[in-house]
């Protein structure tokens, strides 16, 4: 491979696009010789101006191409050829070669390539060649020669395209650019679609004119492919028939119907778009199934472009048409007021991104990546300036008043749009329109995902931090106030009289199926603490008059005592024949058994109380459907140790609770204390509130009861506390603050000994110091050690001489315990 320097004035970029560009069009319609003519013009005008003077210059470096060597035209010289190349690829890989070998190698195989494509069209060309299907079909010799040519070819390109891939960057560049070695391969890709856009014409003129001779010879296809063209025409006609009419008409009967909801008006939103902007999907629907399932040519490549050229007019066509009819109606908060510049700034960035994806498209299709695609690549960016320009100056104030109305926009980023005049403000207005993209970009993504409960929770936690900085004022001013009074606390933590119906509605409706069909089975309902299990049994209760409810302590005796109690059986010594006989007297088919999990102690001889639980009710089995509840952090150490095995005929788990129902359970609760909250200081980012509530207070309500729900991973008991506890009192008035979190910080400094007693504390609910020592078989000391640090941080609390974890602290303790495979969640 030689290289050869040849002088000339520098020249920008713009102009040699545009000077690859004319030369590429004259090369086209004028023929090869004129286009080298014009080449060879413009280098001797260059060599012909070139000062004589000894100073430096800069140069042009020009890739001239090896004469083509004769053997090289033989039939197997494409093998050789991806030989060669693939060795190459493995010695450079091994380091035993260098990338630039690459450019010796495209130096024997270009003029190859340029023989072989000439030759081929020459032959093409000639009027006798025949590309019937017939011939093809028949494998005549001459037809079979041509297709083997073409695949030839084919698969050169393939070759020069992963020599383009593998070669240096400055080979690259060099051949994909608008100097004379990229006009150069720029005429040799040219050569190959004129070839290509011959062989498809021609081809299908000839197999269309074959069809009648074809349909003699086998008449079903060509029968079946002309029936099923009827059908489509048949049934898009009928379809368009009936849309004028029928898309109003079923518009309208969607809105007559009363109250108009929501859902009812986007659907009728939804038909009036489609009604509009219908046509390009109807026909590219149309092309998509003529292509799909009608071949009567058969040729690949000729389906590939028309099905490109459908896509992509149609696609940009149904946008056009769609961002008009947003215009044209005047979407709320959206394109509401926008001018007719603005309009058509809209309307212009979507055909130069349509045209754009369309020629890089058929670009693939034709000859992949090379000169041609990165001559159009520049183009479009060259005429995107021109629609960018355009499309700033027009939105560049309406970006800059929504910056200024945006509560949670930076400072940083209000400070860099002052200027806004000049070289500065296009500036500005660059920075102004990225940052609206991604805020309206951030908002969007975080409505959908909030529509389902992991996605409000990642968005909860997401902006905690920024909530903490937002209110940092109302903090600060909070401190020294007062907090809500103990009766009101109480009603906002534990009132009874609270009742979400869609809670408690499955697992009831389970229950009295059971009971319709007379089960006498046992029942285990499991679900963590707070969850409702309580809740649950006592609106059993109040469903089925026929029912007993009994707590469990950790002490199976007090059950007996419970049971005894609410039969009436006052003697001390009850038999279970008494029991029996009781629950028959009073036809008692319903036992609820509350926080069985208690009897499950920490201590060596824990299990010995659940077991009695057991065999007592295997006692009275037959009389009653038992339904018992336990926490699942105990559930799950039960089934370990195989006692819950065979058990229980049916289980219930309680799920998590979601943000609608946590929020109607705030609602009742603060009805039943008759408070009004006044959520207006607080300072909650568009991200967290619901876009639909236009008040300040709606949207913060909103925002603050999708906080607390996050943070208390769908727990009522944990949410209640932690929303009691961001209530407080100023100036009279009750106001909202952001709820206190713990910190997990404190946790993760614990040692081993430390979470390993708050793992106890979790699977077995209160215990005792002792119960604590003798399931770890810790030292007394070491353990109250541990337990003396966690009640000073306020993550254990004392109650009746036992320990438990806090609510505050329940649910951090139970995710990092999870996070580091000390419990099952």
């Amino acid at each position: 491979m030689t290289w050869k320097s040849i002088a000339g004035k520098p020249k920008n970029k713009f102009s040699n696009v545009l000077r690859g560009i004319f030369l590429s069009f004259l090369f086209s319609f004028s023929g090869p010789a004129l286009a080298f003519a014009a080449v060879s013009e413009e280098t001797k005008t260059v060599e012909k101006n070139q000062p004589e003077t000894a100073e430096p210059i800069e140069t042009e470096i020009q890739y001239l191409a090896e004469p083509i060597n004769s053997e090289y035209l033989s039939d197997n010289s494409l093998e050789q050829f991806e030989a060669e190349f693939y060795e190459l690829q493995d010695k450079i890989a091994n380091l035993n070669r260098s990338a630039d070998d690459y450019e010796q190698l495209y130096g024997r195989i270009r003029p190859v390539i340029v023989e072989k494509t000439e030759q081929l069209y020459q032959r093409i060309q000639h009027q006798d060649v025949d590309l019937r299907l017939l011939t093809q079909v028949r494998n005549e010799d001459e037809f079979i020669e041509l297709f083997s040519q073409a695949r030839e070819i084919k698969k050169f390109y393939l070759l020069r395209h992963n020599i383009f891939v593998e070669a240096t960057d400055e080979f690259r560049e060099l051949l994909t650019s608008t100097k004379l070695n990229g006009i150069n391969e720029a005429k040799l890709e040219f050569s190959y679609v004129r070839l290509q856009m011959l062989i498809i014409v021609k081809a299908t003129i000839q197999r269309v004119l074959e069809v009648p001779e074809r349909f003699n010879l086998a008449p079903v296809d060509i029968f079946i492919n002309l029936v099923m063209i009827f059908i489509a025409i048949v049934v898009l006609q009928k379809w368009r028939t009936w849309a004028k009419t029928g898309l109003p008409l079923w518009r309208q009967k969607i809105l007559e119907v009363r109250p108009r909801t929501p859902g009812r008006m986007k659907a009728a939103r939804a038909i009036w778009y489609f009604e509009n902007t219908r046509t390009p999907i109807e026909w590219l629907l149309f092309i998509k199934f003529i292509l799909g399932s009608i071949d009567i040519v058969q040729i690949q490549i000729l389906i590939d472009v028309v099905s490109t050229l459908a896509f992509w007019l149609c696609l940009t066509y149904f946008v056009f048409s769609f961002l008009s009819k947003m215009i044209e109606r005047g979407k709320q908060n959206v394109l509401k007021n926008i001018s007719i510049k603005q309009s058509a700034s809209l309307k212009l960035a979507v055909w130069w991104l349509g045209w754009y994806k369309l020629s890089f498209e058929l670009t693939a299709i034709f000859i992949a990546y090379g000169t041609i695609f990165a001559w159009l690549e520049t183009l479009f960016l060259f005429l995107l300036l021109p629609v960018y320009v355009f499309f700033i100056f027009q939105w560049r104030n309406d970006c800059f008043n929504y910056i200024e109305a945006e509560r949670d926009a930076p400072q940083l980023i209000k400070k860099l749009i002052t200027e806004r005049k000049g070289i500065k403000g296009f500036f500005s207005a660059n920075v102004a329109l990225i940052f609206v993209i991604y805020f309206v970009s951030t908002k969007v993504f975080l409505s959908l995902i909030s529509r389902v409960e992991s996605g409000r929770r990642i968005t909860a936690e997401i902006y905690r931090k920024k909530l903490l900085s937002d209110n940092n004022e109302l903090l600060e001013k909070t401190k020294s106030a007062a907090s809500l009074y103990p009766e009101l606390n109480e009603i906002l933590i534990a009132s009874n009289e609270s009742n979400i119906a869609s809670v408690v509605e499955g697992p009831t409706s389970k229950v009295m199926t059971m009971l319709e069909h007379k089960e006498r089975s046992h029942l285990a309902v499991i679900g963590e603490r707070g969850i409702g299990k309580s809740h649950l049994l006592k609106n059993l209760a109040a469903e089925h008059g026929k029912a007993i409810s009994l707590n469990c302590s950790e002490d199976f005796s007090a059950v007996i005592e419970s049971m005894k109690s609410q039969l009436g059986l006052a003697a001390e010594n009850i038999k279970t024949a008494d029991i029996v006989k009781a629950l028959k007297a009073q036809e008692i088919d319903l036992i609820l058994l509350d926080n069985c999990h208690r009897l499950l102690t920490a201590e060596a001889s824990g299990q010995r109380e659940i077991r009695r639980l057991y065999g007592w009710i295997n006692e009275l089995k037959g009389l009653a459907l038992w339904v018992l509840t336990f926490d699942s952090s105990s559930w799950s150490l039960l089934n370990a140790l195989g006692i819950a095995t065979g058990f229980f005929a049916n289980t219930i788990v309680l799920k998590t609770w979601t943000e609608d129902q946590i929020s109607e359970l705030f609602d009742q609760r603060c009805q039943q204390a008759d408070i009004n909250i006044d959520f207006s200081q607080l300072i909650i980012p568009r991200q967290l509130a619901d876009i639909e509530d236009d008040s300040v207070e709606g949207r913060n309500q909103s925002g603050i009861f999708r906080i607390i729900w996050g943070y208390a991973d769908g727990n009522p008991a944990i949410a209640c506390r932690t929303f009691a506890s961001s209530i407080i009192y100023d100036q009279g008035k009750l106001i909202a603050k952001l709820p206190a979190y713990p910190e997990s910080k404190i946790i993760e400094n614990y040692d081993i000994n430390s979470l390993l007693v708050l793992r106890v504390l979790c699977q077995f609910g209160r215990c005792s110091v002792n119960d604590i020592v003798n399931n770890l078989r810790l030292h007394g000391l070491v353990v109250n050690s541990a337990l003396a640090a966690c009640v000073a941080q306020g993550i254990v609390e004392q109650i009746s001489g036992r320990y438990q974890i806090t609510w505050l602290w329940f649910r951090e303790v139970s995710k990092y315990l999870a996070r580091q495979n000390l419990l099952t969640r």
